[in-house]
């Protein structure tokens, strides 16, 4: 990571009062900053996972491309 000679005098400063290494330091500070990503079960798209697998109600598998754009005719 490329830090702007300031930035990495101050980043070093810090970390030697704190006494932690620089990587240390970044971390801290992304894990304050950043949102973390939700659990892969809570995210919207996991209610797509299996769904080119699905089936009508006759057992016949349904079209991926019925699924995602809809059915009826050409696109």
């Amino acid at each position: 990571m490329m830090l702007d000679p300031e930035l990495d005098a101050a980043l070093e400063r810090r970390a030697e009062a704190e006494g932690v290494s620089k990587a240390e330091l970044l971390r801290r500070y992304a894990r304050e900053r950043l949102t973390p990503l939700p659990e892969l079960h809570e995210d919207p798209l996991w209610d797509l996972v299996g769904v080119d697998n699905r089936t009508d109600d006759h057992g016949a598998s349904v079209d991926i491309d019925e699924v995602v754009y809809g059915g009826g005719g050409s696109r």
